[in-house]
């Protein structure tokens, strides 16, 4: 009798526990690539409390895949393709609109996330923790000035961080999802003259929804907000930057404090 109980308990937890891992309904949307198109505000302040803007548009590349075990993966590349500053202030030093880069540092790059997903409830919600890490442009004009225009192409940050991800899946042809991460910049443009390297933290959260009208045909679009949190004053002149100046500089410089945007993609699963 007892035998006959405890096989009747482990083929009882087996089967719960098969049952909670099945990824397949998650798989319909997470097994996919597609190609985005994102719009993007960014607020600036310099260290006086002065404002500026900037917009920025830009395609996006991902392949995302959901692994039977549980294992998932996304692998994503962008472009900035055009900016538009909303007063000259956006334009790197302050010194007009003829400036080659903007105060924006992030002009593209490539990220990964790995991550491992728990069924929370079967078919219908994934929890996701991950970690991250990427390969992106520092290309501020800031940037160039602080370096003296040096090899432009060591104007990067690497990336790392971690985040979590929670999929509600509603229907085979609608899922949803809120993503909530941090990361790390860590500056590798060599600023010269006793400048900091202006290492940041962002923090990101995006919600988005993916839909399923038809076949492998996979269509989304997502909202985000971005946080930015620095780790030195920046490379401008006089009190309000706690002189971390090249010498003879006599400009403010503006750094992105927030933004906000969204993104469309069109894509096929897979």
């Amino acid at each position: 009798m007892r035998k006959i109980l405890l096989v009747t308990l482990v083929s009882t937890s087996v089967a719960s526990f098969a049952t909670a891992t099945n990824y397949a309904p998650f798989q319909e949307f997470d097994d996919q690539y597609n190609f985005g198109y994102s719009f993007s505000q960014y607020q600036l302040s310099n260290g006086g409390g002065q404002q500026a803007l900037q917009q920025n548009q830009g395609i996006n590349i991902e392949i995302e895949r959901l692994f039977d075990v549980g294992v998932w993966m996304d692998i994503g590349a962008n472009y900035v393709t055009a900016t538009n500053s909303l007063g000259n202030k956006s334009m790197g030093t302050g010194m007009g609109s003829v400036q080659p880069a903007s105060q924006v540092p992030n002009l593209g790059g490539v990220n990964g996330k790995v991550g491992y997903s728990f069924a929370v409830v079967p078919s219908t919600l994934l929890l996701t923790p991950y970690v991250l890490a990427g390969y992106n442009t520092n290309i501020a004009m800031s940037t160039l000035t602080a370096n003296n225009f040096a090899n432009v192409t060591g104007d990067t940050y690497v990336t790392g961080g971690v985040g979590g991800r929670l999929e509600y899946r509603i229907t085979k042809w609608v899922d949803l999802y809120a993503d909530q991460s941090v990361v790390y910049n860590w500056d590798n443009s060599g600023p010269l003259n006793g400048i900091m390297p202006q290492n940041n933290m962002i923090y990101t959260s995006t919600l988005g929804a993916k839909f399923k009208p038809y076949r492998n045909l996979i269509l989304g679009v997502n909202g985000f907000y971005n946080n930015f949190q620095y780790m030195a004053a920046a490379p401008g002149s006089g009190a309000t930057n706690g002189g971390n100046s090249p010498s003879g500089s006599t400009y403010s410089i503006y750094q992105p404090q927030s933004n906000f945007g969204g993104m469309v993609t069109v894509g096929l699963t897979y």
